[in-house]
């Protein structure tokens, strides 16, 4: 389902939160990063800054470090004040199957197709939320240092995503 959502604009940087496709257990966010060099940023900079958007550049941290500025940091707060971010320093513990999570948890999941050169940069990515949103307005939210982008909060209508999730249908065995 689409859901449009310009999270943060500046000449130098777009994020938009641009769909949601709903499963019975969860949802997968899908966000649309774009980026131009601007007048002032060096050649080396907009290089890392490039890669970045791509996602060729992880960094490892652990819970009781600082983000280094070039994290992104995506997360979500629900009405009844639960809430979860992209790094929140959880690691899998090797168990198959894996231990039941106390919920909610975001995961970046990927990162796609896009575009790029010497001027401009854009890029698509995914998010997992597990489990699905209440039905209600929740919020999303968004911060990324190396960008300038302070914390900001958009809302979601959790209502549409839920609904969204009752009309999936399993690729394969039985159907609503």
């Amino acid at each position: 389902m689409p859901i449009e959502r310009m999270l943060f604009r500046t000449e130098a940087l777009a994020i938009v939160l641009a769909s949601a496709v709903a499963f019975p257990t969860g949802v997968k966010i899908g966000l649309h990063l774009a980026a131009r060099r601007v007048e002032g940023v060096n050649e080396d900079t907009w290089w890392d800054r490039h890669d970045l958007m791509f996602g060729h550049r992880q960094h490892r941290f652990r819970a009781e470090d600082s983000l280094p500025d070039e994290v992104v940091r995506f997360g979500v707060r629900f009405p009844d004040g639960s809430k979860a971010t992209t790094v929140d320093g959880r690691t899998d513990s090797g168990e198959w199957p894996p231990p039941r999570p106390e919920g909610p948890i975001l995961r970046r999941s990927s990162g796609s197709g896009g575009s790029g050169d010497d001027r401009s940069v854009s890029s698509n990515w995914s998010l997992w939320l597990w489990p699905l949103p209440p039905p209600e307005p929740f919020e999303f939210a968004v911060e990324w240092p190396l960008y300038d982008v302070p914390l900001t909060f958009t809302e979601v209508d959790g209502a549409a995503i839920v609904a969204a999730a009752d009309r999936a249908q399993p690729y394969w065995g039985q159907t609503k």
